[in-house]
């Protein structure tokens, strides 16, 4: 057993303090290295635990300067709209995480200034898939999904919090997307093989 898996036993057990398996998956990659910047959305009850194994495993934590109000919070949503982040009324603060103090400013700077195409260079897409959602992405289309043919790059479950990448693939069969959705599953099942083999057998339904 080494280090990262004594300290946290497996995914279920992450998932317990950053509130999704998802987020999960996204700072095992941070942690073994095969993503240098993640972006996740928290409430403000919810930051303290976050904040603290950030700073028990020498991560930067970069807060926005808003928040984020939803617009269907019963349901998985793309849709939502910025307010200040003292707006006194509940919403989502993003949060940057990195090994790399500099690179999570930048993710949040590039935030702030709207740069999707920085940010998404930032937080690892491929090229073809950030120009993808600059095209398409609008308030009034916030959701990009494409119909499911392979398990590395299968949206279709994240409402059910089962999904290997975190951006909207240009296809479904784009080979960067694979690629990455593969390197992410093979950190997931060096981590937890039982949880890895579970997840791979849904998104291949």
């Amino acid at each position: 057993m080494n280090e990262l898996q004594a300290k946290i036993m497996n995914v279920r057990e992450l998932s317990l303090i950053f509130g999704s398996k998802s987020k999960a998956h996204e700072i095992l990659y941070l942690l073994k290295d095969v993503k240098k910047v993640v972006r996740q959305g928290f409430y403000e009850p919810e930051l303290a635990k976050v904040e603290e194994f950030c700073q028990q495993h020498n991560l930067t934590l970069a807060k926005s300067r808003f928040k984020v109000l939803l617009a269907d919070e019963t349901a998985f949503s793309n849709k939502g709209i910025k307010i200040s982040g003292d707006d006194l009324r509940p919403g989502l603060f993003f949060v940057y995480i990195s090994k790399n103090e500099r690179e999570a400013w930048l993710a949040s700077y590039y935030e702030l200034t709207n740069d999707s195409e920085e940010l998404g260079r930032l937080l690892g897409y491929p090229n073809c898939c950030i120009d993808f959602f600059i095209k398409r992405f609008t308030p009034d289309n916030p959701n990009l999904q494409l119909k499911p043919t392979n398990p590395y790059t299968n949206l279709a479950k994240r409402d059910k919090d089962q999904v290997l990448i975190s951006h909207f693939p240009c296809s479904s069969n784009c080979p960067e997307s694979i690629k990455m959705g593969k390197t992410f599953f093979n950190a997931l099942f060096e981590f937890d093989q039982e949880y890895a083999r579970e997840l791979f057998l849904s998104l291949s339904d």
